[in-house]
């Protein structure tokens, strides 16, 4: 079977690009310039090569932060982009299915460009790091630090992150596409309806009748989405402080994650995400 999803990929490129380099860039572009004039003070310089690594992991995961708000931002919005601009009869006229243009959709904004955006922060994060401690320590400090164990040091730790951006947009899309379904079908009120109205229910329900089920449920999901870029971060910190092996923290962290996929929490949020992206689907087939 033919797929247009790459296709349909490069017109959400083509579309967005500009706001997605600026999403990615703009932050640790500014924290580069600001850095060398501000005020940097209390690092501890005895552990300048740990002090490197933090910056290069704070900045992969403000990047991947920032473009992932953005990202959640316009994702409700798209549902109705081409009824808005009259395109839709265009787009069901040609060969690619609806459901190929919801899933492109998804896929772009909700984990390849907030996956940009911390692979941006990571490389940025290195000259990052250098002016933090050229900006308390002089640049003594910076010739000190063994920048190639820097970057060994970050590379486990990064791929525990970036396997974990996919993670975060499968625990992720129940809530994306119940948003992307409420405005494609009720359009702008259709966020904050489900937003308050659903905040209101299951208040309403655990505190008026006792029925704490949705709202235990809340609280697992938000634990398992926290939990999907590092699952133990206590053990991180101190992997780090005792320059243990990184390869074997990332294999057990990532292990514990993936171990919350093979639950029934996660495939009732499935069914919840498979409905939600049918509600998609058969609103854009009608045309709007």
């Amino acid at each position: 079977m033919n797929t247009h999803i790459p296709t349909l990929l490069l017109r959400e490129w083509m579309q967005h690009k500009r706001g997605w380099l600026i999403a990615a860039l703009a932050p640790p572009l500014l924290a580069l310039v600001l850095t060398p004039i501000g005020k940097v003070e209390g690092l501890p310089l005895e552990q300048a090569q740990l002090v490197a690594l933090s910056a290069v992991l704070v900045s992969a995961l403000a990047g991947y932060g920032v473009c992932l708000l953005v990202a959640l931002f316009q994702l409700p919005g798209l549902a109705r982009r081409d009824m808005q601009d009259r395109s839709i009869e265009f787009w069901l006229s040609l060969p690619g299915r609806s459901s190929e243009s919801v899933a492109a959709t998804v896929l772009a904004h909700g984990w390849l460009a907030p996956l940009g955006g911390a692979v941006a922060g990571a490389v940025l994060g290195l000259p990052i790091g250098a002016a933090v401690l050229a900006a308390e320590g002089g640049s003594g400090v910076v010739g000190a630090v063994h920048w190639g164990a820097v970057v060994s040091d970050a590379l486990p730790v990064l791929l525990r992150g970036l396997i974990g951006t996919a993670l975060m947009t499968l625990w992720l899309l129940p809530m994306i596409l119940v948003l992307m379904a409420a405005s494609a079908w009720l359009k702008r009120l259709g966020v904050p309806l489900v937003l308050v109205g659903g905040a209101v229910t299951v208040g309403v329900l655990h505190g008026a009748y006792g029925i704490s089920a949705p709202l235990d449920a809340l609280k697992a999901w938000n634990v398992s989405l926290s939990e999907s870029l590092v699952s133990d971060g206590p053990s991180l910190l101190e992997a780090l402080q005792r320059q243990a092996d990184l390869w074997a923290w990332t294999s057990r962290d990532l292990a514990r994650a993936l171990s919350d996929l093979a639950s029934l929490q996660f495939l009732g949020w499935t069914a919840l995400s498979a409905a939600g992206f049918a509600a998609v689907v058969f609103k854009r087939e009608r045309g709007g």
